[in-house]
């Protein structure tokens, strides 16, 4: 089932693919014959060549024969409209109780009354953050390689000869397919680390590993992570605030909660041990217990300043343990409700980081529903949202539940340091109000860093990358501040004016040449502008109010859908 819904073009056919892998489940295959039939079928249908057709069924396997026999003795068993709903959200219908559940906040009380913010006065102290995110190192990536190859990722030697020049793998990485070569990572921190010697902190948004679902392993997955975790560590003498992406597992997207009943073979506890040992040396006891029962914990990086990260690979629609428990998995709206309450108390500031955008196409609209009202509850808390996931750098906008005109909220995503795909490599560095009496800690202004990644393959192993600074936000949209307010300003400037439309699409491939080269037309460019003020998937209310006509639930799933369209070998193109 899990190996192959996401090939599915349409929901029929996956409805009878699903149908018939419970079947055979059902009827007690051993796993040996179902992975046989499963790869059968996948290389019949001519879905994807037999060798990742075999690695991704032998690794869903034991979890898809657990999870069907341990739900079919409930009142719940999963059923091929539970599977494709998930695996085709929101193209299938996902219907039932068990999916349209919704949490009681009313323990939080009634939201404060709302003051105004006053000005950051000109010379007040500020914080320099680093962000990085979707690093996609691929310890075998070899320049020179076919980087047109007939597989759903390339760049690796035993893909095939280039037949043509252009053909090739550069040294520095690849708009096409492919991941980040170890070197250009080394690289992307170390510009980093000597460009911004002033740092205070640095975010990571998640996803070390690269896009091979089919030939990761525990074992893997591990030593890349290890391997990338000692860079940073080594790289940088400042602290670093890590969570994980929705590739960190194995097999891929699939986060569990902590379940006694749940073998340890298939359980995600690993991923979370490992994330104790690397992340973080002076987390406090209560943290600690936090990662490992869902890969969340909370840090106060600052006086004053609290940093909320969280795991919310639970809401990505991929995660097939969401069939086994969707309703908040391992708790985690309800913590992060509570440490909210606790610093509005305390009187405190949050940021929180978490992987995935709440309006994705990745993120399931129920769980992204319940985390808007907690943003809805907390707008005076929750100052700042960090994420990655898309490889864009673009922002979201978050409106009041109850008066939707009004702005509340911001998340910025940060983009990412794989060129995979159609975009440059890049990093981001956050000007913050600093410590002073009376701090909001808001996002004072970002800029992007980059460097063309034609340019420095041309330029060949010997030469750097040549890094650039891409934009300053304030500087390049003529911001006074990055308040929810005035970002919502430009929002309304944007829908009217092409231009403004057409500068922030070259931001959001970070002027990537094969982007550029593509261009962005007009349903493109409405896309963009919904999107920014998409923090539920399936609501375009706030798009339409703009006068935007866009297709959320089809056009805009599409373009969301960057990392699972090659992931499965679909002929879709992705972001």
């Amino acid at each position: 089932m899990a190996p192959l819904i996401p090939f599915m073009l349409s929901c029929s056919m996956c409805y009878l693919a699903s149908n018939t892998i419970l079947t055979w489940i059902n009827d007690g295959v051993s796993k040996e014959e179902l992975v046989e039939r499963v790869v059968t079928f996948c290389v019949t249908m001519d879905l994807q060549k037999e060798h990742i057709c075999r690695g991704i069924a032998e690794a869903h396997a034991d979890m898809l024969i657990w999870m069907v026999k341990k739900k079919k003795e409930t009142d719940d068993p999963i059923t091929a409209e539970g599977a494709c709903g998930f695996a085709l959200f929101p193209q299938c219908p996902l219907k039932g109780p068990q999916y349209t559940w919704a949490l009681d906040f009313e323990f939080t009380g009634a939201k404060p009354e709302l003051s105004e913010e006053p000005p950051v006065p000109e010379d007040s102290p500020t914080l320099r953050v680093l962000q990085l995110t979707d690093l996609h190192v691929d310890p075998l990536y070899s320049p020179g390689s076919n980087a047109q190859c007939d597989e759903p990722m390339c760049c690796h030697k035993d893909q095939g000869e280039p037949k043509e020049e252009s053909d090739k793998a550069g040294y520095w990485g690849d708009y096409r397919n492919c991941d980040t070569p170890m070197h250009a990572f080394k690289d992307l921190i170390k510009h980093a680390a000597t460009q911004q010697p002033n740092l205070d902190y640095v975010i990571f948004t998640g996803d070390i590993v690269d896009h091979f679902i089919w030939a990761t392993s525990k074992e893997k997955n591990i030593e890349v992570i290890k391997a990338v975790m000692a860079e940073l560590k080594q790289t940088f003498s400042v602290p670093i605030l890590p969570i994980i992406g929705n590739h960190e597992a194995h097999p891929v997207n699939l986060f569990s909660g902590q379940h006694p009943e749940i073998p340890e073979e298939i359980s995600s506890n690993w991923v979370y041990e490992l994330a104790v040992e690397m992340w973080l040396p002076d987390l406090t006891l209560e943290s600690r217990e936090s990662i490992k029962k869902g890969g969340f914990y909370k840090y106060e990086i600052k006086p004053g300043l609290v940093i909320i990260a969280i795991n919310n690979n639970y809401c990505y629609h991929l995660n097939w343990w969401l069939l086994y428990e969707n309703k908040d998995p391992t708790g985690q709206l309800q913590w992060l409700a509570e440490q909210l309450l606790e610093a509005e108390k305390a009187n405190k500031k949050v940021h929180i980081l978490a992987h995935i955008p709440s309006g994705s196409g990745s993120c399931w609209d129920v769980w992204s529903k319940e985390y808007r009202k907690i943003i809805h509850r907390f707008e005076n808390t929750v100052v700042a949202q960090f994420h990655g996931h898309t490889h864009n750098d673009h922002f979201n906008v978050y409106y009041d539940l109850e008066n939707p005109a009004r702005a509340t909220s911001v998340a910025f995503i940060g983009g990412g340091a794989t060129a995979y795909a159609d975009v440059n490599p890049n990093y981001r560095i956050y000007t913050i109000d600093g410590i002073r009496e009376g701090s909001t800690f808001r996002v004072l202004d970002h800029e992007t860093w980059y460097y063309n990644l034609t340019e420095a393959n041309l330029a060949g192993p010997e030469v750097p990358p040549s890094w650039k600074k891409l934009y300053s936000f304030k500087e390049a949209f003529g911001m006074m501040s990055l308040h929810p307010k005035d970002l919502d300003d430009l929002v309304q400037k944007m829908v009217k004016d092409v231009d403004l439309q057409n500068k922030y699409y070259g931001y959001y491939v970070k002027l990537g040449d094969t982007s550029m080269e593509k261009g962005c037309n007009e349903k493109c460019r409405n896309n963009l502008v919904c999107e920014i003020v998409t923090s539920v998937h399936t609501d375009d209310t706030k798009c339409k109010s703009l006068g935007i006509e866009t297709k959320t639930t089809s056009e805009r799933r599409k373009r969301d859908a960057q990392e699972e369209s090659s992931e499965v070998g679909s002929n879709e193109s992705g972001e």
